[in-house]
């Protein structure tokens, strides 16, 4: 393996963040009313490759998971033009995923050495080995084979709003759908779908007051995960059915079985990524047409929805940043890079350059093409995408039918984190 440390020093020369605006991207509470796109614009215009120091409470995940001290970091590379993250996402072998991790704080290597089992935290070609596995619940016509069921869950979440009035949109739809679809795709029994939330709201939220706010709860969250996803493990290997966790349970890498530990990393990155990023988008786009007076125009021309998806993912971005290592000495972005160093893509910033995206701070539901970076690119490409544009679109023009005259009623509020564009509440009026 690959042996390359991350200096222990900032970098001599750089451009730096707290030069140019007054975000510290390290700190979450940065994001507490939303992205700073504001301070995205400044930086991708004057140094789209710039110098962030470090706050230690980025570090503080590392130190619980392990009871170990979070080894020292002086900072990270904030890249945040479309061009430069494009770049980065298709050159593996130069910024590393399994080095570092994707997370942006830095790992002990006990707690990094169990990040590595899971895919986000690979390289090719053990990523593209595992990712075959995975592959075949994906593919278009697997997620065309969705489109009734995932139907029949919004009508019944929409049907369970007549007559509510005023509610919370996170708690009654953006959570509520993609964890009935995951669930299903997971083979979960009905009584313990709820724990899908329970768990990413541990292990995501560990930043965030109301979530857990609490390293320690993310910890605790990860492992009654783990140890869930061993025992489906041992179910699906002693009885297989025809859902995805018998195929990845009973599948063969170079002529061996996954592991228990392999497997519950497969069972994680599932459960995370199946339902954040679309909890996430379904209520940043409610926001987001309401803001911009959309909402109206779409429930009268539903169709738009058809483009209007990504257009709204990009907007969005629910996931705003993942983390690189570079492997040798570079230059980007007209920065001297060592070998080591954290190299941090902002999604968020990259999908609102102006130089792909025409006014790109405001929707354009008829945008096309749209090549944004919202699933990422290269072999990290989300898989996910397809269920996850079926069930935003699908439970938008739900809702979209349903309640044509549908506004926030109320404060909204984000979840205060550096890695997700969150929402913690959504108060939406019915009409």
């Amino acid at each position: 393996m690959l042996d390359v440390r991350q200096p222990q020093t900032a970098p001599e020369g750089a451009a730096r963040v707290a030069d140019l605006c007054d975000a510290d991207l390290s700190d979450p509470r940065t994001y507490e009313t939303g992205p700073p796109h504001a301070a995205f614009d400044v930086l991708r215009a004057a140094a789209p490759v710039a110098w962030q120091d470090e706050r230690p409470v980025a570090l503080r995940a590392s130190e619980a998971s392990s009871g170990l001290p979070a080894p020292p970091s002086p900072g990270f590379w904030a890249v945040t033009s479309h061009g430069l993250v494009h770049e980065i996402s298709r050159n593996p072998a130069l910024f590393s995923s399994h080095l570092g991790g994707a997370q942006m704080f830095t790992a002990d290597e006990l707690t990094l050495a169990g990040l590595r089992l899971m895919m986000l935290n690979m390289d090719p070609p053990d990523h593209s080995r595992l990712r075959k596995i995975v592959t075949p619940a994906f593919t278009p016509r697997a997620v065309e084979a969705l489109r009734d069921s995932i139907g029949r869950h919004a009508r019944e979440i929409a049907d369970d709003l007549t007559g509510a009035g005023t509610v919370d949109l996170v708690t009654t739809v953006s959570k509520e759908l993609p964890t009935r679809v995951l669930a299903d795709l997971l083979g979960m029994p009905e009584p313990d779908r709820d724990l899908i939330v329970t768990w990413s709201d541990g292990m995501i939220g560990f930043e965030d007051g109301e979530l857990t706010g609490d390293p320690s709860v993310a910890v605790a969250m990860f492992a009654e995960a783990v140890e869930y996803g061993k025992q489906v493990a041992a179910d699906r290997r002693a009885r297989p059915t025809d859902d995805i966790m018998s195929a990845i349970a009973n599948a063969e890498v170079d002529g061996e079985r996954l592991t228990d530990d392999e497997f519950s990393m497969f069972w994680i990155l599932l459960v995370i990524a199946g339902n954040e990023t679309t909890r996430n988008s379904l209520s940043g786009a409610v926001i987001a047409l309401q803001e911009h007076g959309l909402w109206d125009g779409l429930a009268r021309n539903p169709e738009l929805l058809a483009t209007g998806t990504d257009e709204l993912v990009r907007h969005v971005s629910p996931v705003m940043q993942f983390r690189r290592t570079a492997t040798q000495d570079t230059e980007l972005g007209g920065q001297r890079i060592r070998a080591g160093d954290k190299v941090v893509l902002w999604y968020t910033a990259a999908n609102r350059d102006p130089a792909v995206f025409p006014d790109p701070h405001v929707p354009d539901l008829s945008r096309d093409p749209n090549p944004h970076l919202a699933f990422g690119t290269g072999p990290h490409f989300c898989l996910g995408s397809r269920l996850a544009k079926l069930e935003i679109s699908t439970m938008l023009t739900e809702l979209l039918t349903r309640y044509p005259g549908l506004r926030i009623g109320g404060d909204v509020e984000r979840i205060t984190s550096s890695f997700i564009a969150g929402i913690d509440h959504l108060p939406v009026t019915l009409k």
